[in-house]
């Protein structure tokens, strides 16, 4: 897979769900997350306590407009989410009460996506 592949993304994320603090956070908050990434990727899906979605099958708490590349450094902390909307890599549209609970979500998802995509390739 590569970093323009929305499916290491989506693999990412759902190996996020099997953390049970991750997951009970979702369901309580009723938090969800639609990404949206832009450029040749242009694709789209809805992280929810119940799964990852292809599409957007319902609005989501926050959606996130995001080049892939970015949001691959953004996950691995290379790039804040600060300056990755300053440098207009990614638009975030929702309340901003709810744009802050992404510091609540960023770590798990971070640290499943680094597993994934640090992982040594298969020979």
């Amino acid at each position: 897979m590569t970093l323009k592949d929305p499916q290491l993304f989506i693999d990412a994320f759902r190996a996020a769900l099997t953390d049970a603090e991750f997951a009970a956070l979702l369901k309580e908050r009723d938090f969800s997350l639609q990404f949206v990434l832009t450029g040749d990727a242009g694709t789209a899906f809805l992280l929810d306590s119940d799964g990852v979605h292809e599409g957007a099958p319902r609005p989501a708490s926050l959606r996130l407009e995001v080049q892939p590349e970015a949001l691959h450094l953004v996950l691995l902390g290379q790039l804040g989410v600060t300056h990755a909307i300053v440098g207009r890599r990614l638009a975030v549209k929702g309340p901003v009460a709810r744009v802050r609970l992404l510091a609540d979500y960023l770590p798990v998802l971070g640290r499943e996506y680094a597993r994934l995509a640090l992982a040594p390739a298969a020979s």
